[in-house]
């Protein structure tokens, strides 16, 4: 009985240890982007896309560029502080989307375009619990959830 509870009190111990390991990354294992840089992954990028080594500076480039255009556009709009219609944004987004496509397809060829804007929209979305809506609830809706 005393064995018993000895390596019970061990395992305790044991499972306390490891649940209280250090699980961030080492300053080596994290990416040159810096902990918490948001962005795209290039080099997942560039094996998606088959990019070449031209291609893939010239993607990052562009990627980068426009990622500060719409920083700056951000910052303005709420430096303002007038808040854009929905209908505006809406615009807004499809006119940058369109900027982005005429300067990327001067780098990619019209399939990796394809399969660009096919990433783009199958990026992350976002997930809310319960009573949060939901990317697919159009009506408002948060029951069905």
């Amino acid at each position: 009985m005393k064995t018993k509870v000895t390596l019970l009190a061990l395992a305790w111990l044991a499972s306390g240890v490891a649940f209280a390991a250090d699980t961030t990354p080492t300053p080596a294992a994290q990416t040159e982007a810096g902990p918490g840089k948001r962005g795209p992954d290039m080099d997942r990028m560039a094996l998606l896309l088959d990019l070449n080594d031209y291609q893939k500076t010239e993607v990052e480039k562009i990627l980068k560029e426009h990622h500060e255009q719409m920083r700056a556009s951000f910052d303005a709009a709420r430096a303002s502080g007038t808040r854009p219609t929905r209908d505006e944004m809406k615009a807004q987004r499809e006119q940058s989307k369109q900027e982005l496509n005429t300067k990327l397809s001067g780098v990619l060829t019209p399939e990796q375009l394809k399969k660009f804007e096919a990433l783009r929209e199958g990026g992350p979305r976002r997930h809310f619990g319960k009573g949060g809506h939901d990317k697919d609830d159009s009506t408002g809706d948060s029951s069905s959830n």
